[in-house]
């Protein structure tokens, strides 16, 4: 995504449209300044969590900003908050943008992005991809540790998310760009987990897609966490039945590390830390997105760790989140454009 940003008449609309087809171009609204401000208030308060404004918005080859920050200050807290959105809006589109160009007096200037020339920029490829988490299962509901050795299913809740996600597919992708949403569409391919849950929900999804199951995209080998909850993991209750002061601390430990240390490990509970699970998830998704084409969208369906993996390690301005902040709602979807 090319970013252009500019005070009124500086000049935006006629460099755009100079360079990009009408259709590969959007211009921000006081309704998505609206709807991203509503996101963002509903985030916890002090963090930082990726965008579903930004990440629709991105779809788009080239998208024109107003810059709002340099003018008088409003008089009313409404317009006030207005403008705070709209300069923030602009920030995280900017971090996630290949090129921001700043238009003054009609002249065109490169802050981010090392194009020589102007004329380079139509004929940029844009590479995107869409990750689907699974839908809701009881161990979701009971707040277990389902990892990639537990195999559960889609619970009533679960099949109901995925069935409604397949009935408004059309809207879901309704405000993304129209060559996007209908390579979405009409996916003949979708990539997803083995495991029951993901595969379920990927058959309801995309009823008349190829399925091709990529066993590197199971979730992460929990080991002796396996499918067992905080409470009684803090209690020292392993999965292979045994309990100790000495099993709590080795979770404890795990948690003070954010996941680092790898799961504690048996014969029958081989476990993964994050940083071994994502480097099998990682190398997978690379030989996917090197064997597609530029005309083909990869959709994924598979896990909330899978999400966090393939979002903070390949989507543009993927590190400029938490890797937490990039798992989705049970049935929900990250979109993003890849980094080639």
């Amino acid at each position: 995504m090319t970013l252009v940003i500019g005070g009124a008449f500086s000049g935006r609309h006629d460099f755009v449209f100079s360079h990009f087809k009408k259709e590969d171009c959007y211009e921000i609204s006081s309704e998505d300044v609206r709807e991203f401000f509503e996101e963002q208030s509903r985030a916890q308060s002090g963090t930082v969590v990726p965008s579903k404004v930004c990440e629709r918005i991105s779809s788009f080859k080239v998208v024109i900003a107003t810059e709002a920050g340099c003018g008088i200050i409003p008089l009313s807290t409404a317009e006030r908050n207005s403008r705070e959105a709209n300069g923030r809006l602009n920030c995280a589109l900017s971090g996630i943008a290949k090129n921001v160009i700043l238009m003054t007096a009609g002249i065109p200037q490169f802050i981010k992005g090392k194009l020589s020339s102007f004329d380079n920029l139509s004929c940029e490829k844009n590479f995107y991809a869409v990750v689907f988490r699974h839908g809701q299962t009881i161990s979701n509901v009971l707040r277990r540790f389902a990892g990639g050795l537990s195999d559960v299913s889609l619970n009533e809740t679960g099949i109901l998310q995925a069935e409604n996600v397949h009935k408004t597919l059309l809207a879901l992708f309704g405000g993304f760009q129209k060559n996007v949403k209908n390579q979405i569409l009409n996916s003949k391919k979708v990539f997803v987990s083995p495991m029951a849950r993901a595969l379920k929900t990927a058959e309801i999804i995309f009823p008349d897609s190829e399925i091709e199951v990529v066993e590197d995209f199971r979730e992460m080998r929990m080991g002796l966490f396996e499918n067992m909850s905080h409470e009684e993991l803090s209690l020292g209750m392993f999965a292979d039945g045994s309990k100790s002061k000495e099993n709590a601390q080795i979770y404890q430990n795990w948690l003070d590390s954010k996941g680092a240390l790898p799961a504690p490990s048996s014969k029958e509970f081989p476990g993964e830390s994050i940083k071994t699970f994502t480097e099998r998830v990682c190398k997978a998704f690379r030989k996917l997105i090197d064997s597609s084409s530029s005309e083909e969208i990869p959709i994924v369906v598979a896990h909330g760790g899978v999400q966090m993996a393939i979002c903070y390690n390949f989507f543009a301005g993927g590190k400029l989140y938490p890797y937490f902040s990039w798992q989705s709602d049970n049935a929900a979807f990250r979109f993003g454009e890849i980094l080639t």
